[in-house]
Order: C-alpha cells, then structure tokens, then sequence
C-alpha cells in the first residue's frame, strides 16, 4: 500500500558552506553525497551554489516523479544546456515531442529487430578478442569500449562507414561523453572559464561527429539503397501523420543512441561485469558452466540468450551497483505537492538510480555483489530498480543493452577466464561523468580449455 504524504519525510541537506552550498561536497565525491541523504530525508533540499534542488530519495517518490512527465518533465539543473549541446534526441528532447520521436524511434528496438544483432554482437566481439594472447593483460575498459564501439557502428551504419570513421568516431565520443559532465556543471555553477580548454574540445569533436553522421546520411538518400541496419529503420519510420523524420532529427537520434552504446553507456556495464566476476571466481565458474551446458563451443544466438538466466541475472546485479545513468532530472511544470511540500513551478528534481540501488532497506548488504538476489525477481519494491528510468521517458533501448551486454560477456566467458591486477584493490571507484564510466580495469586472459558439448534438448 501507497504511503500518505505524511509518512514521508523532507529534510535540508546538512553541511552547506556559504555561498558554496553543497557544490564542494557534490565536485569531490558525488556518489558518497548521495547515498548520505536517504537518512536524512524522503525528499532532501540541497543547495549548489545559490540554486536549491531536491533529490527525491524514497522509491515511491521517485516512482511517482519518474511516471508523471506532465507534472514532471525533463529538465532541472543543467538541462537546458544538455539539449542545447546534444540537440533533439530521444533522450534530450522535450515532452511537446517526445511522444512522436518515441513512435518514430521505437521499431528500431523491437525483439525482433534485436534478435538480427545478435550475430553483430558476436562478430564485433570475436573481432576484438582474437587479438588478445593468452597471460598478456589488457585494459578491459578499453576493449569493451571497441567493442560497443564497433557493434553500434555496424548496428547502426552497416558497412557503409570505413574503418578510419570507425576510430575517428569512437575518438570524438569520448571527448563529448566527459566534455557533456563538464559543460553542464559549469554552466549550472556560473563557471564556464574553468573548462574552456574542455569546452573548445568538446565543440570541436561535437562538430566533427554530426558531419560525419551527416555524410552518411546524405550518402544514404543519394543511393537509396537499403540496409539491415538502425538507420534504415529511423529513415523509413513514419509518424500517424505519415512525416518521416527530418534529417536532423536522424543525425539528433544516431548521435544520441552512440553515446549510450560506447563508453558510458553498455561497454561500461561489459567492463564492470568482468571486473566484478573476477573479484568473485566461484560466480564466475557457476556462469561459465552454464555457458557451457547452454552453448557448448557454438556461439550464442537469439535463442540461446533468454536460457542464460544466470549471466542475465549478472548483468541485472552489474546495472544495479553500476547504473550508467546514475542521475535523472526533472522540472516542476505546475505547482505540485510532494513529501509535504509545496514545490513552485521551475523547481530543480533529481531522481538518483545509484542512490536508490544502495538503499540497505531494499537491497540487503547493497555493496554486495550478488547475483542470486535475482533468482526471485529481484528486488520486492519494483520502483527501487531503475538503471533505465521508468514511465514514458524510459529508456527505449533496454532490450537491446541488456541483450548485448548478455551476448558479449557470454562470448568472452566461452573462450577466456579472467584475472585482475595482483594486489589490485577489491574497491575500484567509477568515474563520474553525464553518465557513470568504469575506470580503466586492466585484467589477465587467459584461454580455457576445450569445453564440453552443449546439453542436448
């Protein structure tokens, strides 16, 4: 049962400094702040510099801000400069259009249009594996980075982009996934002039990206060729009026869907998936048993993935300590109560998944790393797990992430078993940019042996 307004309960964030507000606090350990607020408050005030936000803390709150769209919209702190760099996409645009887009956007994302990646996912991995030797480390963070890198240029583009667009690409995504953090907090605190070495950085790869984006765009409607790919889907989608897309909107939404599959967004939760199975080899047995006994040496395909509930069950638990969006924001659009409070119109919401991921009331021991919490359907409180949002605004690529990460880390756990660093610490801090990156995590393959047939069914 729903809890009245007056179970819940508002506080003020302590240890505001003045004129500062909170922003010290939130610049050098953001994560350790929000996880600070959840005893203080439901819904908790805080300040960064003059401007005063709330972080909606309860699982029923941000239940109820994450599905009204209407009282509560995209925006808040930062979001309008967010927009305004990263234009109209699915994920930036504003609710006046947000319910064409979505319709426009979401046949790219059908099962069955996810099923024909699964091939994709498999090659662009092997592709990236093969080169790895056995007792020699790598940057896992990196080779999951080209891995999603890879998978969604061909995903999206087919063959049409050459391997120096490939690299270049990837090259300008990083840039505008740390350049994106930067902008928005600088311009929320009224200090541009502290990044403006990151700002000339971030404009240029930006450009950079839509140009190439925009070639082969225009490359596509001069041949008029059609492909098995996201871009041919987003081309020929209609809205209920029959419009097709603008050009702009496509190049808004490929941009969009490039910065979620590469290092911030999927190849984060591979690299964190591997680093965590490390840290726990008896987990990591268990799933490449059930690699083996489902897969057997043959690659994993579209039928194979909903039978590997415990390499899903890994990445569920992976998403929960490492949601790559670990903020959401939203606006007050008309005056609204919310844990007693009367909040105006213009009001600053953040809705926090890593946050509520780590509530020990909803997640036993949350620091904990634990796959069979899982096996039951997960958490008893569905609002507490939102590494993809929830309501309208959620995001519509959820399928297809899961599947990829699911298929990947199956096909590196089918060839390799991997160890970390000797003596590497069991605490490794992410990196917290617009989205939550793995740092670089720099692990040991190693080949397996032949493995046994798959069970026959």
């Amino acid at each position: 049962m729903s809890r009245t307004r007056s179970d819940f309960r508002f506080a003020r964030a302590t240890g505001a400094l003045p004129g500062l507000g909170h922003a010290l606090r939130i610049w050098r350990a953001p994560l350790a702040f929000l996880c600070s607020l959840p005893a203080q408050g439901d819904l908790v005030s805080v300040r960064l510099g003059w401007q005063r936000l709330y972080l909606v803390c309860h699982p029923e709150l941000a239940d109820r801000v994450l599905r009204d769209s209407h009282t509560f919209p995209k925006g808040g702190l930062g979001w309008a400069q967010m927009r305004s760099l990263l234009g109209d996409g699915l994920v930036t645009c504003p609710n006046t259009t947000h319910r064409r887009t979505r319709r426009l956007v979401q046949p790219s994302f059908q099962p069955a249009r996810v099923a024909e990646y699964v091939t994709t996912m498999v090659a662009m991995t092997d592709a990236r594996t093969g080169a790895w030797r056995s007792g020699v480390p790598v940057d896992v963070t990196r080779e999951m980075t080209e891995v999603a890198a890879a998978t969604g240029l061909r995903t999206m583009f087919a063959d049409e982009t050459s391997e120096h667009h490939r690299d270049e690409t990837l090259a300008c995504l990083e840039v505008i996934t740390e350049g994106i953090h930067h902008e928005v907090l600088a311009s929320a605190l009224g200090a541009r002039w502290l990044v403006r070495h990151h700002t000339r950085r971030f404009h240029r790869a930006l450009a950079r990206l839509q140009q190439i984006v925009d070639d082969v765009i225009r490359a596509r409607h001069r041949s008029g060729a059609e492909h098995a790919d996201l871009l041919t889907t987003l081309l020929a989608a209609r809205d209920d009026a029959g419009e097709a897309m603008t050009d702009r909107e496509v190049r808004d939404n490929v941009i969009t869907m490039f910065v979620s599959a590469t290092s911030a967004g999927r190849a984060s939760a591979m690299a964190w998936a591997l680093h965590l199975l490390a840290r726990h080899p008896d987990v990591a047995r268990r799933v490449q048993d059930e690699v083996d006994s489902v897969l057997g040496g043959d690659p994993p395909d579209e039928s194979a993935v909903p039978r590997l509930e415990l390499t899903r069950h890994v990445v569920l638990e992976t998403l929960r300590l490492y949601p790559h969006g670990w903020l959401m924001l939203r606006t007050v659009a008309t005056p609204v109560e919310l844990a007693g409070q009367l909040l105006p119109p213009g009001t600053s919401l953040i809705v926090s998944p890593y946050q509520l991921h780590r509530r020990p009331d909803l997640f036993p021991d949350p620091e904990r790393f634990d796959p069979d919490r899982w096996a039951n359907g997960g958490p008893a409180t569905r609002e507490a797990y939102i590494p993809f949002g929830s309501g309208s605004r959620k995001c519509v690529g959820e399928a297809f992430a899961v599947t990829e990460i699911v298929v990947v880390l199956t096909r590196v756990l089918q060839e390799w078993t991997l160890h970390g660093e000797a003596g590497a610490s069991a605490t490794v801090a992410p990196r917290v940019h617009s989205l939550l990156e793995a740092p670089p995590l720099v692990m040991t393959p190693r080949r397996r042996a032949a493995r046994r047939p798959a069970a026959c069914g």
